[in-house]
């Protein structure tokens, strides 16, 4: 038994024994069902920007990834001087991190100090081409969160815990024969560690739903929680990429919206274009 079962750490290699490798990221906060509680019990409407909790799992080939990391690492240095930029906050340079929210916000290297706006144009297109070119897999767990406590069977169960139960089992319905990793964003202490214990309680002794224990741990060799930076201060790709992809989705189940970067990720939800309940799950379904 591995370090890894006993308390939330990083992985900065990839095993020779490992086939894949799924990072995930998530939109909206599982505590925001506690919000969707009070307002349920007031009676009180609920919007959709705090009703859809989101977590997208992207997976890829050791091949696969390296071309990832080389192909993004040639966009920041396109763009950004040796690929990074002056941090005002921590007053130094700093690598370029791909980040939604502030790709969206045009905060950090995406300020308009850090980069012009024909060059913030080009950049939006090149981003677009490079993650269309990057072959890597989704899965998507899009819950409502008013319908999870009205009428799911796994209510009780933390949304994340839920969330997780159902992206695993479709990462080991997807690799086949082969083992993977399972690299999540590290959220806090507290948070890592006790999705942890969750995650050792399904593959060690429970199983999920429709997986037993035994394949659980033939197949899952490893969880991490890693920082969006390594210690030489690299971005991990399979995060910026996982949430990159996490984000576009989760606004599309809000609003219905199918935006730019939604049609330059779709081909790569899994089942596509019938991802209905495989690589794109909404649950639950009134």
């Amino acid at each position: 038994m591995t370090n890894w079962y006993y308390k939330p750490c990083f992985s900065d290699e990839w095993d020779e024994k490992i086939d894949y490798v799924m990072f995930i990221d998530e939109n909206n906060c599982a505590t925001a069902i506690d919000k969707v509680k009070e307002k349920i019990l007031r009676n009180e409407q609920i919007n959709p920007e705090e009703n859809i909790f989101t977590v997208t799992g992207c997976y890829f080939s050791h091949e696969n990834y390296l071309t990832a990391k080389k192909s993004f690492s040639l966009l920041r240095k396109k763009f950004w001087k040796d690929g990074k930029y002056y941090n005002e906050k921590t007053k130094n340079f700093q690598t370029v991190c791909f980040h939604s929210e502030d790709i969206r916000g045009r905060k950090k290297a995406f300020h308009k100090n850090e980069i012009s706006e024909q060059n913030y144009e080009l950049f939006i297109k090149e981003l677009d081409t490079t993650l269309n070119k990057i072959n890597y897999h989704i899965i998507s767990i899009n819950i409502n969160l008013k319908n999870y406590i009205l009428y799911s069977k796994y209510s009780e169960l933390n949304v994340y815990k839920t969330a997780f139960n159902f992206i695993v089992e479709r990462f080991i319905f997807n690799i086949g024969n082969n083992k993977g990793y399972i690299i999540f964003e590290a959220r806090g202490k507290k948070e890592d560690r006790e999705l942890l214990e969750h995650i050792n309680k399904i593959i060690n002794y429970s199983g999920t739903e429709f997986i037993k224990s035994e394949e659980l741990q033939k197949k899952v060799l490893g969880v991490f929680f890693n920082e969006k930076r390594n210690k030489n201060d690299e971005p991990y790709v399979g995060l910026e990429i996982a949430d990159l992809s996490s984000y576009p989705i989760h606004r599309y189940i809000k609003y219905q919206t199918i935006g730019r970067d939604f049609k330059t990720i779709k081909h790569k939800i899994v089942g596509y274009p019938n991802y209905d309940g495989k690589g794109l799950k909404i649950y639950p379904k009134k």
